[in-house]
């Protein structure tokens, strides 16, 4: 590996490369211990002893855990890789779902719940029946976290990029649709922009914020609108808006879903939105695991 050819390499062995890897994979010296199931002192010595053959500190600590140093940052992806070809040489066996008894737990909410959980239930009942999977609501906001903790096996929604310690794999895409009850004021008529600001609006907002993506669109208007009601469930969604002079901008395949669908207006949103890309994100450390990359294969299937 070019990352230590500078240096003696007969002072260099592969279980010095693991504990820096898991250290980069954790960012925490007890986690890493967990992971490499080694006692903290060990994981500590073999960093020292790396430290004194790399010439360079490798990790400082914070309140957090610790954070790498520039070196470790540079060294790291060649490292990470040479051994994930080492461990995919040596993995012994197949992961073999009829007879597997693993549990995974998955952050995600309800609109990917709605999307994903009936398949996959259905597809565990056939093929995997020693499979448990428990689910726990996640947002963009805490969804990198848990995983990092070790919380999470997988979370399933919609993200920014991930750090190097997460990897992510897209699995579908929605786009957005206006919507409100049939027989509403503004169902007769093209939803300009104006008549859009004038009208009052459900957000659904997983995090408890009171604005969203819209409103965010709307300032480049140098506009805004009225928030009436907010919810933390977009199932919720159509069944209120039927019901309701409120406006809402949904993702389409919740309304798509809904037993409220044929009591609904549906239009084009008064400005063009992306559509938005759900994802399903993982953390290094179980990239490898057999287990854990046969369920992400049988995500990317159900899509």
């Amino acid at each position: 590996m070019r990352v230590i050819t500078a240096v003696n390499h007969e002072q260099i062995d592969l279980n010095l490369l693991k504990v820096f890897n898991a250290v980069m994979t954790e960012l925490h010296v007890t986690r890493a211990a967990q992971y490499l199931h080694m006692t903290q002192p060990a994981v500590s010595n073999a960093l020292n002893r790396l430290r004194l053959v790399l010439k360079d500190e490798l990790f400082i600590k914070v309140p957090s855990g610790v954070r790498p140093t520039a070196k470790a940052l540079e060294i790291w992806p060649p490292i990470r890789e040479a051994l994930s070809q080492i461990r995919q040489s040596l993995e012994a066996g197949e992961f073999d779902p009829k007879v597997a008894q693993v549990t995974f737990t998955i952050g995600m909410n309800d609109l990917v719940a709605s999307l994903f959980l009936p398949r996959l239930i259905m597809l565990l009942e056939t093929s995997a029946p020693g499979i448990t999977i428990h689910t726990i609501p996640t947002t963009n906001s805490d969804a990198g976290m848990l995983l990092e903790q070790a919380d999470l096996d997988l979370a399933i929604g919609v993200f920014s990029p991930p750090s190097s310690r997460l990897r992510s794999r897209s699995l579908l895409t929605s786009a957005f649709t206006a919507v409100m009850r049939r027989d509403h004021p503004l169902a007769d008529q093209p939803l300009t922009l104006e008549r859009y600001v004038t009208a009052e609006h459900l957000l659904v907002t997983l995090t408890g914020e009171a604005s969203g993506f819209m409103d965010i669109l709307l300032q480049e208007y140098s506009l805004e609108r009225h928030i009436r009601f907010t919810v933390n469930q977009f199932s919720m969604a159509p069944q209120i808006i039927a019901h309701s002079d409120l406006l809402a901008v949904l993702p389409t395949k919740i309304i798509d879903m809904s037993s409220y669908s044929s009591q609904l207006h549906l239009t084009s949103p008064p400005i063009e939105i992306s559509p938005s890309t759900i994802k399903m994100m993982w953390h290094e450390r179980n990239h490898l695991d057999p287990a854990q990359a046969w369920l992400r294969s049988q995500l990317l299937s159900i899509c």
